[in-house]
């Protein structure tokens, strides 16, 4: 039923291809994130009808992620974000179910905390950057001495505001594993990030009626995933508001 009124007010979105963003490709941003339940998503959409255009590929407005996380063997990247350092990266090999496609991509927060990212596609390598030199140049760490700490995936439907140059995401159907078998699920969370040129309150976001237990967090899914599968075995005190709130949802 949830998946049937999601899919309902999507319809009612005008749509976009992805060859069609100028202003809000954003892959140099400012990000805000916010966590609430996914019961509420459809009233959501429904007050965003019309502010948004919504990604549509071939006929499909929900999309599938599937991720690959890397880090170091002492899992440097995570607890850069644990301990609170600016310039930091995250590494990931990022799988688009409805296009086929995979990228190797790089996450930047700089020190103005903005987040840039960069990436090179894995299907076509002829005449680009192989994968190693890419990302270690990118971060400053030998490729090959980085290994999978995580797999996730999730859905996600993907809306744009040209004229406000800014993206929102909106992330369901959750889920990690450490070795891509057994899998966490969080499926009654939703995780919305609205991208931005610049910080500004002046978006159709922030115009939303109040929605029930929606909070501004500082969600990482890749270290809120390495904090669930991984908590008996590295500090996770940064996390702890979010993963008392994850407390409240229903995981298995």
């Amino acid at each position: 039923m949830l998946e049937k009124n999601i899919n309902s007010r999507l319809s009612g979105f005008a749509g976009y291809g992805l060859d069609d963003l100028k202003k809000a490709n954003l892959m140099n941003r400012v990000d805000s994130k916010f966590m609430f339940p996914v019961s509420w998503l459809p009233n959501m959409l429904q007050q965003l009808t019309g502010h948004y255009r919504v990604l549509d590929i071939n006929g499909c407005r929900v999309s599938t992620y599937k991720n690959q996380y890397l880090d170091t063997p002492e899992m440097k990247f995570y607890f850069d974000h644990h301990n609170g350092k600016l310039n930091r990266y995250k590494v990931r090999q990022r799988n688009y179910t409805d296009t086929q496609t995979s990228f190797l991509e790089v996450k930047h927060k700089t020190n103005q905390r903005r987040t840039h990212k960069t990436r090179v596609c894995l299907d076509n390598l002829q005449g680009s950057r192989q994968p190693a030199d890419f990302v270690s140049s990118a971060v400053g760490i030998d490729y090959s001495k980085m290994v999978v700490t995580q797999h996730s995936g999730y859905n996600r439907i993907a809306l744009a505001n040209e004229d406000s140059a800014e993206r929102l995401t909106i992330d369901f159907n959750l889920w990690y594993s450490s070795n891509g078998q057994k899998k966490l699920h969080l499926n009654s969370l939703c995780i919305a990030e609205l991208k931005q040129a610049k910080s500004t309150k002046n978006s159709p976001f922030f115009s939303l009626r109040e929605v029930p237990h929606m909070t501004q967090t500082g969600f990482s899914k890749y270290c809120i995933g390495c904090a669930l599968l991984y908590g008996d075995e590295i500090k996770v005190n940064r996390f702890k508001p979010v993963l008392r709130k994850l407390s409240e949802q229903r995981i298995h």
